[in-house]
């Protein structure tokens, strides 16, 4: 029983990660310019605006919150793997409840790290936006 907490660790890593491979995008409006230019040149601008955003002091926000992310996600781990062996009348082990907890940490920091650098920060989209909406594009949402 003492061993469970290590698969089920890299089970949540596995989804926290999974969860941050779609890639957000923006949304084009089909206003003159984006008709104009077509879809492939709006896609490459957008392309553009978001290495400019990652190069800019967006990503080092970023950075900072996924570091932030690691660190709560492997102590909320290992907190509830010691307390889940107390009330389950086992010796807590300590061992398995730090890797897993890292695991997830790990997990939570590229999940956070990659959903903010393709569109999960308000600030990262915001900047997008605003580089797209100067090059004449409207950007009407992300998907």
């Amino acid at each position: 029983m003492k061993h469970h907490a290590f698969p089920i660790a890299l089970c949540i890593a596995a989804a926290l990660t999974g969860c941050a491979t779609p890639v957000a995008k923006p949304a084009f409006y089909p206003n003159a310019h984006y008709q104009n230019v077509g879809p492939a040149q709006a896609q490459y601008d957008a392309q553009a605006c978001a290495s400019l955003a990652q190069q800019s002091e967006v990503g080092a926000v970023n950075k900072v919150d996924a570091g932030r992310a690691a660190a709560a996600g492997a102590a909320g781990v290992g907190t509830a793997g010691v307390v889940g062996s107390l009330l389950s009348g086992h010796k807590p082990d300590l061992k398995n409840i730090a890797a897993g907890a890292a695991a997830i940490g790990a997990g939570g920091a590229a999940a956070t790290a990659a959903g903010q650098s393709v569109g999960g920060s308000s600030l990262y989209r915001q900047f997008v936006q605003q580089c797209l909406s100067e090059r004449g594009y409207h950007v009407i949402g992300w998907h």
